[in-house]
């Protein structure tokens, strides 16, 4: 995983972003979901629907995947992976109030969150990489 730190409306030479990802901050840490098909914590976000900007998608994924609504969501860059394939995508920060209790959905098992002390495992190793580079301490 490389991160590219580009503007969020010019990409440069790099491709346009085919996924979004959030690091939502609450006061107990960075929420993490554990995604129900990977048995893995990860970063809420996904696949980028057609005429959605990069923005949108991962202000929605938030809500399908954790059931948190952003609050003053910026920008903070471009990941770019490489799991067979390259492919790039944004990434995003915000605050948010308490995530819900409990909270579950078709691709959410459970909640957790990042924090001093704190890291749920097993993490994806490319969250676990954004996290370490740009989570509060």
């Amino acid at each position: 995983m490389k991160f590219h730190e580009v503007p969020e409306h010019a990409f440069g030479a790099l491709p346009a972003p085919v996924f979004a990802i959030i690091m939502a901050h609450t006061d107990h840490g960075v929420v993490l979901v554990l995604n129900r098909v990977r048995q893995v914590w990860e970063l809420p976000g996904g696949f980028i629907d057609s005429g959605e900007s990069p923005r949108q998608a991962a202000i929605r994924e938030l809500a399908e995947e954790a059931g948190c609504v952003a609050r003053d969501a910026r920008w903070l860059g471009m990941v770019e992976v490489n799991d067979g394939q390259t492919r790039f995508g944004a990434l995003l920060y915000c605050e948010v109030d308490p995530a819900p209790a409990g909270f579950s959905s078709n691709e959410t098992l459970a909640l957790d969150f990042w924090r001093a002390g704190h890291q749920p495992a097993p993490l994806g190793e490319s969250d676990e990489m954004l996290l370490r580079k740009f989570a509060p301490a």
